[in-house]
């Protein structure tokens, strides 16, 4: 795949036909690179469209089927750095790199929203950020319920030990509906999206589908990390917008099977999710999985 949008953008752009997991591959270069004396670049990117061994956030597999979906890796040194820039040590400023995966879904909601449209029958489904780390897109009755709606991209961020970390994320774009591994997932083909009559990236509009994609998500998510050193409220401010966790009833699954309910009011100055508890008082969560309640 040629990915003429997304080479224009970046220092360096690497497709692979099929990778057991395009985040350990790029953290292996990534640090071969830093023991050679010479490090990658900020904004350096692997992708594929057949990921076979991939991991999501507490060891989950994650693979993609060939041709429908895409396994994205970005190489990011710190808040503030130049695309291109290898130079220095990556510096997190005032946020941290915490807030790295939450930066991340704000720039794969930018990238996606546009593609999803009004119509006379009804307005355009919604592109939003389930804490901590997914991309869900709902429609009007979800808002209601207090749904999240259904997945459409997975994000996992690894900090490495110079410093610099690797942004990837899981993408579904072509997977027709009948083909989703579960129900709480979609695509942008099942739903609804304007893909452009793409069904495939072996075809031509499947392959520019994937180009307007990579390029708009990571175009922002460079954008979004220099926005980080300068004006951290501004990201606080962006990250919480298109939050579709805060302001809902939820419940975290935490750590060693406990279950706590209550309502998800803000983030912490860490990225932790604040839940106010029915009983008084709230607790800041740093790890859980989120269960968005009726």
């Amino acid at each position: 795949m040629h990915l003429d949008r997304t080479h224009a953008l970046l220092p360096r752009v690497e497709w692979r036909e099929e990778s057991p997991s395009t985040n350990a591959e790029l953290r292996e270069m990534a640090q071969a690179a830093v023991r050679s004396g010479s490090p990658l670049p900020h904004g350096i990117l692997l992708v594929t469209d057949q990921q076979t061994a991939g991991k999501g956030r507490l060891e989950r597999g994650w693979v993609t089927p060939k041709g429908q979906a895409l396994a994205v890796s970005v190489l990011v040194r710190g808040f503030g750095a130049e695309i291109g820039d290898a130079t220095g040590k990556p510096d997190w400023g005032e946020l941290g790199p915490a807030w790295l995966p939450l930066i991340a879904g704000s720039a794969v909601t930018a990238g996606l929203q546009p593609l999803y449209r009004a119509t006379d029958d009804h307005e355009a489904l919604r592109v939003g950020t389930k804490w901590p780390n997914d991309v869900h897109v709902r429609d009007e009755d979800d808002a209601i319920e207090g749904r999240p709606g259904k997945k459409l991209c997975g994000i996992l961020c690894e900090l490495l030990p110079d410093g610099s970390a690797v942004f990837g994320m899981g993408l579904n774009l072509l997977i027709p509906e009948w083909e989703l591994p579960t129900d709480r997932a979609t695509s942008l083909l099942a739903s609804g999206a304007d893909v452009g009559g793409a069904e495939s990236f072996a075809d031509e509009a499947g392959a520019d589908l994937a180009d307007r994609v990579i390029e708009g998500i990571v175009s922002d998510l460079l954008r979004l990390t220099k926005l980080a050193a300068e004006s951290p409220q501004a990201i606080r401010n962006r990250v919480a917008r298109n939050s579709l966790t805060l302001g809902t009833e939820v419940r975290a699954h935490l750590p060693g099977g406990k279950l706590v309910d209550g309502r998800a009011r803000a983030l912490a100055a860490d990225g932790a999710l604040i839940i106010d508890l029915p009983t008084g008082g709230s607790l800041e969560v740093n790890a859980a999985d989120i269960e968005h309640l009726r």
